[in-house]
């Protein structure tokens, strides 16, 4: 059952210009660098589009550099090892909306926490043009077969009937890979597959909403995955329906180990919709925490926290969601020029939001009334020129990497410059500033 959300508090301090009130440079940091740790110039550390995955004590990290797959252990001091490479058998499809659909990057486990990558995409099936296979690709490097594939299912999508999404996450001990899809605008079911050893499928193959009843399903976007929390989650933005007349809804569905879906979350977001799939999301010690950006003229990035009622409360008691504007888009000449969201974290009983910056990764820190703590944190970059950012949101710390590349190279240019450097960054968000 859904648990029952109540209680928005709202707040009229919002951040409407780039100079933060009150936090001028004898402030405190909002949060501080914990490690900087560069990662050497491994042709997997320098991979400009290689991403976090959580697994066990320490990390995975894996990228895609033309059609190489590159891939290794990465501990959580900053060493990679275990370095594996091999050719992508086949391309992503680009689907008709202009997206590409993969690959995407999780892990299993055969003998040891994420010991086995899983590189999902989605292909146009032989002979077709609206019928998309998603397949999943296993490569052990123990295997006397290292690589092999598993085709997880299948989407119809027309040109004209919305936006098809894939999504993949692992579970944060690195032994469960997840990975659902569908297509947006349509009252049709996600799929998802939960994938063990080898990519054999755990549980049956399974979907949100009920396919039986087109009643119980509603217009969704912004699918994802979350891997922050002990257990595996799809998370996605209900457009309003029944159940939340007039007003868009967040949605975190729990999937247990067997695969099936454990329980869930729901915050009511009013009447501010999400952008451009713009939105993460992550558990804390006792609730969840969001933000996400909304495009409109008054618009910027918002937050919303779910705290549940103490145990002791009666049984009508609901969630208090305390939800703020933090960041208004006519600080930065408009939504076009906004930041993208990179993470949100907690941070004692404020919260630190990580944006990604032309001059490289920089954390704010607001407490729940929207007003900003402390300086923003610009984390170290040579020049200001640096790869996408991957980040993953523990309990102790915010583990940040980059590429960060010299002079006037930019993401875009055909080959990594000399003297690129790859850092493992840790953010440490104190609960009281000094």
């Amino acid at each position: 059952m859904m648990p029952k959300v109540g209680g928005f508090v709202w707040s009229a301090a919002v951040l409407t210009s780039l100079s933060w009130a009150g936090c001028g440079s004898d402030q405190p940091l909002c949060a501080q660098v914990g490690q900087q740790l560069p990662l050497g110039d491994s042709p997997l550390a320098l991979t400009r589009d290689a991403v976090l995955v959580r697994a066990g004590d320490g990390f995975v990290l894996a990228g895609l550099d033309g059609t190489t797959v590159r891939w290794g252990q990465l501990s959580s001091s900053g060493d990679i090892s275990g370095e594996s490479e091999f050719a992508l058998p086949e391309q992503p499809v680009t689907a008709a909306g202009g997206q590409s659909l993969g690959p995407l990057f999780a892990v299993t486990s055969k003998t040891a926490p994420g010991d086995q990558l899983v590189v999902v995409m989605g292909v146009l099936q032989a002979g077709s043009t609206d019928q998309y296979e998603v397949h999943a690709w296993i490569h052990d490097p123990a295997a006397a077969v290292p690589l092999t594939m598993q085709v997880l299912g299948v989407q119809a999508a027309a040109p004209t009937s919305g936006t098809v999404r894939l999504v993949a996450g692992s579970s944060p001990d690195g032994t469960r890979a997840l990975v659902a899809w569908g297509v947006e605008g349509q009252l049709a079911p996600i799929q998802y597959r939960v994938l063990g050893a080898d990519g054999a499928l755990v549980g049956s193959p399974a979907t949100i909403y009920d396919a039986t009843d087109p009643n119980n399903i509603a217009k969704w976007s912004c699918l994802d995955t979350t891997q922050n929390a002990p257990d595996l989650a799809i998370t996605l933005v209900e457009a309003p329906t029944q159940g939340h007349p007039g007003q868009s809804a967040w949605r975190r569905f729990q999937i247990a180990d067997d695969g099936s879906i454990g329980g869930g979350v729901q915050i009511d977001l009013d009447s501010l919709e999400v952008s451009d799939g713009r939105i993460v999301s992550t558990p804390t010690s006792d609730g969840y925490l969001l933000a996400w950006q909304n495009n409109t003229t008054n618009g910027g990035t918002y937050f919303a926290s779910l705290t549940p009622p103490p145990p002791d409360a009666g049984p009508d008691a609901t969630d208090e969601v305390t939800s703020q504007l933090v960041l208004a888009s006519a600080a930065y000449g408009g939504y076009p020029n906004m930041p993208k969201l990179a993470w949100v974290a907690p941070a004692g009983y404020d919260f630190t939001i990580g944006l990604v910056r032309s001059l490289g990764p920089e954390v704010v820190r607001f407490d729940v009334f929207a007003d900003p703590m402390g300086r923003a944190l610009y984390l170290p970059s040579v020049s200001g020129n640096t790869s996408p950012v991957s980040a993953w949101v523990g309990s102790d710390a915010v583990y940040v990497t980059y590429l960060d590349m010299p002079g006037s190279s930019t993401y875009g240019d055909a080959a990594v410059p000399s003297g690129s450097q790859r850092y493992l960054v840790t953010v440490l968000s104190p609960a009281e500033l000094p």
